[in-house]
This record gives structure tokens, C-alpha cells and sequence, in this order.
């Protein structure tokens, strides 16, 4: 326990890591290899087109078999803004406005717990409202689902801001949000329509059930024995469908403002989404087996947490034995988590990343039990830190390797590494300090990674001004294993008019000599130490310049064996621009 003289100084400390965490994530914000979803880059290349018509639709791809319309607007014209409509197109102004929502997340997250624990009987000693908030923010930030889905961009950070939103209104004061008549059911339909328009007419079923849910056991009029005669029950309802229909009809609105509103109809409604009930496959079988079953699912909240899954399963045992005395508020986000789980069980397609909305909901959670949640949870927090951080080690010895341009590590990360280990090591063996250093170890792990992975942001992982400059304008034959995965040579050869090829393991690709038969410049990539042009009557071309870049598609072989072997040879790529030989040899 802290003493009261102490506390001004430890909050004042806890604060700073909070803020220290959130800049964190500014970190290699503008990069290539951040955590991220494939995705990302099918978006972006949507958001490019469209913007390049100067219209706000209907929006436009080139990417064959994938529809333009797989998300709604909202997302792209984000992008647009931020891109100044392509005159100021990059990755950290793209990914910008996804750290802002982040943080306002954050923020939220932040004041509730604040909040909650300063309630009358909320502790079983009393802790500082503000110090709460700190940790609380730590936290959501420490959560590995934010940090790789909350960054980029992409659709988590927008859709989670708006969905969490109403909860919070909720769980900050229910007898009072939920007694309102108009007020609440019209702005939770604004937020919950917002979070549409990014994502999918698909959130309103889980927030209103979650709605719903709410009115029955933290609404004022109580909760009854038979739940349709409850007094007040059918005004609830009420309720929950002008929010429901509110959210809907904003988004609605795309149909109204597209001139294609059949191809929107066509592509993200029958496609993107009744798509995701497969009638080809047996939908119990999957339900029940393999990567996909629901028992996949079950585990979501704790495989986003990252290195605080074990603290999320020793929160359900704190919040089990202390259900007795679970308020009002707490029970919201019990139930807003319960809910989205079981919902996102129907479809064919799961996975535990459409559980980032309630994410911010549990980490409230995580903070009110924290004194609860046995000690031993957070010592398993401790030592998966550890692995984590021999990892980011062998990684940076990897990368050191690969050739002096590419590594050449200051002695700050090596320090930050064996602070991170000494850290560890002390909270494991000084009671004290194992929660403390648990809450701070992701955030540490987060700038740890940022580090190991700046030398590839810089020269040693791109192409220089002048090869740029040489390729403006040119046409050249990019490498692509994923659907829109060509659209990063935008940024790194930008002027470049981009074409790609399918390659499913690009640095096992042989058919060079084909594609220079046909362009002039093609990047290829290859295993260290495998350069292309060797053999001059197969492959008549010569290298221009090579960067080096993280391999995407290893097998499951390659992922154990570089845990225990160089890393160099199983997680980097030397990409080469060739230049076809006749082509070449014109040249002064």
C-alpha cells in the first residue's frame, strides 16, 4: 500500500508511463513492418483511385476477383482527408487518424475506471482515482490487438471508439443514461451508425442485443422474474430499436449517395457479408472444428490481450469470487463482452479480431480486479516477457547480420533489452513489483520491436533518391502475395508506374526470365545470399540496386526453426530491381 505522502509522486509517475506508453506508439507509425493486417493494403489502394478521381464516389479498384465496395465509405474518404485527396499520400498520414481514435479509446477507458473506483465500497483499499486511470490506459495500450489493429489503417480503431462509446455513457451512470427516453437511444443510434459506416450494417445486432441486455439488469425499473412483463420492459425495447433503426438508416445513406447503389447491394451486402455464412462448407463442422470453431473464439479476449493473457484469465477467477458485489456498472461491461463473443460465434468465418470493440471494456475490468487477480498470473506475464524479449534479441542479432548497412545498432537497444530482462527478473522476485512491471512490459516490448526494426525503415530498407527519380514515370513489375499487397511500392517508389505479379513465396519465384521478356524493370526477391542476373544466358539483366525487406508467407518449418537458428535466413529478403540486359546496355 502506498503511503498518502507518496501518492501525489506515484501518481504524477504513472501518468507519465501513460503518456510515455502512448508516444510509444508513434513509433515507426510512417513504416513498412509494423504490426499489421494484410488488409490494410487493399484499403489503401481503394482509398488511392478513389481519391484520384476527385469524387467521393463511387469507389474504385483494379485488384481483380475482389470487390470495390468491401467496406463502407467512411473508411476511405478517413483516408482521403488525410491523404490531401493523394497530395500528401503517406503511411504516417494515413495511419494518423487511426492513432488519434486510439487514443481517444484510451481516454475513455481512462475516465471510467477513474470513475468506478472512486464508487462508495469499489475497493478493498482505497486507490487513487487518477493513478487508476494511468494504469487503465497502460492497459488498453499494452493489449497486443491494439497496438496491431488499432495502428495501421484500418477499420479496429474508428469501429471501436464508436461502439465502446455507448457503453461507457452507460456504465458511467445507468440508472440515469438508461432512463432516458429520447436522448441516449438517438446519440448511442449516431455512434453505433458511425461505426456502420466504417465497417459493417452487421455491428447493430451486437450492440443492440448488448442494449438490450443492459435495460434488463442495470436499467431503473429493475429487473422481474418474467422478463415481458417487467414494468417498463416494453419501452426498453422501444428504446433499443430507435437506436437500432437510427444506425441503420445513417447507414443507409451510402445506397442514397452512390450512383451505383446495385453494385453496392451486389458486393459488400450479398458478398461481404452473407458471405460470411459459407453455405458451401457444413456450418456445424466448422463451427465445431478446426482453426475457425467457436472454440477458437473462446479464448479471443485473452489471445488479444498478448502478454497479459494470463492476467485475463486470472481476472475471470478474481471476478468470479468477488460476483456478489459486481454493481450496475460493472455488469455492462460483463455483458457487452458476453455478448459480442456469442454473436461473433454465428458466422462461418471467426476470429478473435472481431473482438477488438470490447477490448476497451475489459481492460476497465482488468483494472477494478487488479488487486485481486492473483499474484501468479502476472508472474506467467513475467516470464512469457522474457521469451518475448530473447526474441526481439535474436531478431536484432539477425538483422546485425544480415550485412553492417543494415544493422549497426546503437548500444541504447541493447541496454533497453537488458532492462527490459532485469525488469522482469525483479518483479518476479520482489512481490511489489510483479504487477507494476507486468502493466509496463508491453509498452517496453512495443519500443523494443520499433527499434529492432528502424535500421529496414531506413536506407538499408529502401531505394534511394536517385533510383527513385530514375523510375518515375517508368512501368515496373512488383512482386504480390496477397490481395493488394503490390500497393506498397507506392510509397517506395513513388512516381513509378506499379504493376505486380503473383508470386505465393516470392523468394522461391524462377519466373524472371519470363518477366523480363515482356518489362524492362522487375524487383524480385531472393533468399540471402541467392542474387539474381548470376546467370547471364537464363537471366539477362542486371541489378540497379537491392534493399533488404521482412519475408511475408514462411511455413510453419521455417517460423520454429528461426527460433532457434539464425533468424536471417528464415525472416528477411534481399529485393532487387533488375533492369532487362539489352534495355541496359542502350543506356549512355
Amino acid at each position: 500500500m502506498i503511503e498518502p505522502a507518496a501518492r501525489p509522486r506515484a501518481t504524477a509517475a504513472w501518468l507519465l508511463l501513460a503518456l510515455l506508453a502512448a508516444a510509444a506508439y508513434l513509433l515507426g507509425l510512417g513504416g513498412q513492418h509494423i504490426p499489421k493486417n494484410g488488409d490494410e493494403s487493399v484499403y489503401m489502394h481503394i482509398a488511392r483511385l478513389t481519391a484520384g478521381t476527385g469524387q467521393w464516389l463511387p469507389l474504385q479498384s483494379e485488384i481483380e476477383g475482389l470487390a470495390r465496395n468491401t467496406k463502407p465509405p467512411l473508411l476511405f474518404w478517413q483516408a482521403m482527408v488525410a491523404g490531401s485527396w493523394g497530395e500528401a499520400w503517406s503511411l504516417w498520414r494515413l495511419r494518423l487518424p487511426s492513432y488519434l481514435y486510439t487514443l481517444a479509446s484510451a481516454l475513455l477507458v481512462g475516465a471510467l475506471a477513474a470513475r468506478l473506483v472512486a464508487r462508495p465500497g469499489a475497493n478493498d483499499a482505497p486507490r487513487p482515482p487518477l493513478q487508476v486511470a494511468a494504469l487503465a490506459v497502460l492497459v488498453y495500450l499494452a493489449f497486443f490487438s491494439t497496438y496491431r489493429y488499432s495502428r495501421p489503417y484500418l477499420t479496429s480503431a474508428p469501429e471501436t471508439f464508436w461502439m465502446f462509446a455507448p457503453f461507457f455513457a452507460i456504465a458511467w451512470s445507468p440508472a440515469r443514461v438508461l432512463g432516458s427516453r429520447l436522448g441516449f437511444p438517438l446519440l448511442a443510434g449516431v455512434a453505433l451508425g458511425i461505426a456502420c459506416l466504417y465497417k459493417s450494417f452487421a455491428l447493430v445486432l451486437p450492440v443492440a442485443l448488448a442494449l438490450g441486455a443492459c435495460y434488463q439488469v442495470a436499467g431503473p425499473r429493475g429487473r422481474g422474474l418474467f422478463v415481458l412483463r417487467r414494468a417498463g420492459f416494453w419501452s426498453d425495447v422501444g428504446r433499443v430499436l430507435l437506436a437500432a433503426i437510427v444506425a441503420t438508416a445513417l447507414f443507409a445513406l451510402w445506397f442514397v449517395v452512390d450512383p451505383a447503389p446495385a453494385e453496392v447491394w451486389r458486393e459488400f451486402v450479398v458478398g461481404e457479408n452473407a458471405g460470411k455464412f459459407n453455405a458451401r462448407e457444413s456450418y456445424l463442422g466448422k463451427a465445431l472444428a478446426g482453426s475457425g470453431s467457436i472454440w477458437g473464439l473462446i479464448p479471443g479476449y485473452a489471445v488479444n490481450a498478448g502478454l497479459l493473457m494470463p492476467v485475463v484469465v486470472g481476472l475471470l477467477f478474481a471476478a468470479w469470487r468477488a460476483r456478489s458485489g459486481a454493481d450496475a456498472s460493472e455488469r455492462v461491461l460483463w455483458l457487452w463482452l458476453l455478448v459480442l463473443l456469442l454473436v461473433f460465434m454465428l458466422p462461418s468465418q471467426r476470429s478473435a479480431r472481431y473482438l477488438v470493440a470490447a477490448m476497451p471494456a475489459l481492460a476497465v475490468l482488468m483494472v477494478l480486479h487488479w488487486p485481486r487477480i492473483a499474484r501468479g498470473w502476472f508472474i506467467a506475464t513475467l516470464l512469457m516477457a522474457l521469451l518475448a524479449t530473447l526474441f526481439a534479441l535474436n531478431v536484432a542479432l539477425g538483422v546485425q547480420a544480415l550485412e553492417p548497412s543494415a544493422g549497426g545498432y546503437s548500444a541504447g537497444l541493447w541496454l533497453w533489452l537488458l532492462a527490459m530482462a532485469a525488469a522482469c527478473v525483479a518483479g518476479l522476485v520482489k512481490d511489489g513489483w510483479t504487477r507494476p512491471v507486468a502493466a509496463l512490459i508491453s509498452a517496453a516490448f512495443y519500443v523494443a520491436f520499433a527499434w529492432v526494426t528502424a535500421p529496414l525503415e531506413g536506407p538499408a530498407g529502401r531505394y534511394d533518391d536517385a533510383v527513385i527519380e530514375r523510375l518515375r514515370g517508368e512501368a515496373v513489375m512488383v512482386p504480390s502475395n496477397f490481395n493488394g499487397d503490390f500497393e506498397r511500392y507506392q510509397f517506395l517508389l513513388p512516381g513509378a508506374r506499379i504493376e505486380h505479379y503473383f508470386a505465393a513465396q516470392p523468394v522461391d519465384f524462377d519466373g524472371l526470365p519470363a518477366l523480363l521478356a515482356g518489362h524492362r524493370f522487375v524487383i524480385v526477391q531472393r533468399r540471402v545470399g541467392q542474387p539474381p542476373c548470376a546467370d547471364e544466358r537464363a537471366e539477362a539483366c542486371r541489378v540497379v540496386a537491392a534493399r533488404w525487406d521482412i519475408r511475408s508467407r514462411q511455413t510453419n518449418a521455417e517460423i520454429r526453426a528461426s527460433l532457434l537458428r539464425a533468424p536471417q535466413d528464415f525472416w528477411f529478403a534481399r529485393e532487387y530491381l533488375v533492369e532487362r540486359l539489352a534495355a541496359a546496355e542502350g543506356r549512355p
